[in-house]
């Protein structure tokens, strides 16, 4: 996905907004509520992300804006 494209960020405009407001309140990349979980054989319990779909990247997008914004007016 292109997010330098506004038809783009238009359109999945919720999930970055929401993502870069959990991210400034300290939620994990990992929290992502698109995101899906499959459990994984093996000893103790494992789990792998599954396919991210549109959403889940979006999300994902809008997290890792707030993180380099933060980090560049950190200094």
């Amino acid at each position: 996905m292109d997010f330098s494209k506004y038809s783009t960020r238009s359109e999945f405009a919720e999930q970055i907004n929401a993502a870069y407001s959990a991210r400034l309140h300290g939620t994990r990349l990992s929290n992502n509520p698109h995101l899906v979980w499959h459990d994984q054989p093996g000893p103790g319990p494992v789990k792998q992300v599954g396919h991210m779909d549109s959403k889940a990247m979006a999300w994902q997008h809008g997290w890792r804006l707030a993180d380099k914004d933060q980090k560049r007016t950190a200094r």
